[in-house]
């Protein structure tokens, strides 16, 4: 293991690494409540034919049961939404409604902020690596963590560089955006896709499992909490 002295950035990824979501993974069994909410910003009522034809469009692109590494976009998923219903409305507002469902119980880990706080003050870099759920815009996406925003020196998502994690492409946008060789970075992330990926570069990877779950993805650690992160580089 490299000596602890030549990290110089941390990067992490955001859903169950930095910030609680309320909601599962796999948005599967919400599909219906998230698209009548999002109908409902655009003052449209759905038939149950609009509700499967809009569902099946969503699962195509459910990265949970149909793996992919390339990223979309959301207009590209829901104007082919748009298209199965046969109408035309405000595509954003649209798309808003439907994500801001999933998105209303978010918020950071208890020891989330004062890790990075104390990270930042021994000049440790920290940028954001994190893969969106069905091409989310980023000032959508990125609403999440915009309480750590003092802290993060640069955020990256899947969309920006058109690749999702284990994706190379990714984590060398986040390296070079932060001037770091890959030797001088621990990546942190909460499932096999965030080590594996960091892996590939030769970052350094941890896994935070906060579960009682064993989990060995061939991780260089393993993380219980964020804090930990801070033992390991003596700080």
């Amino acid at each position: 293991m490299r000596f602890k002295n030549e990290i110089k950035a941390i990067g992490f990824d955001v859903g169950h690494t930095l910030i609680k979501y309320k909601n599962p993974l796999n948005w599967q069994g919400l599909y219906r409540s998230g698209l009548e909410h999002a109908a409902a910003a655009v003052d449209i009522t759905l038939s149950e034919d609009m509700l499967i034809a809009a569902a099946d469009v969503l699962l195509k692109y459910n990265t949970r049961v149909n793996y992919r590494e390339w990223e979309t976009t959301s207009d590209c998923i829901f104007n082919q939404i748009l298209k199965s219903w046969g109408i035309q409305t405000d595509l954003y507002t649209l798309k808003s409604g439907f994500y801001s469902f999933f998105k209303a119980d978010a918020e950071p880990y208890p020891e989330t902020i004062d890790t990075m706080e104390k990270l930042k003050q021994h000049g440790i870099k920290i940028g954001i690596l994190t893969d969106v759920a069905y091409g989310m815009d980023n000032e959508i996406s990125l609403e999440d963590i915009s309480v750590l925003s003092d802290y993060i020196d640069i955020a990256i998502t899947s969309v920006d560089v058109g690749y999702r994690k284990p994706n190379s492409a990714g984590y060398v946008k986040l390296l070079e955006s932060l001037e770091i060789s890959p030797n001088g970075m621990i990546f942190i992330g909460d499932e096999e896709k965030d080590i594996i990926g960091a892996q590939k570069l030769g970052i350094v990877s941890a896994l935070i499992n906060r579960s009682k779950e064993i989990k060995d993805f061939g991780q260089d650690y393993t993380l219980e909490s964020l804090s930990d992160i801070l033992s390991i580089l003596d700080l």
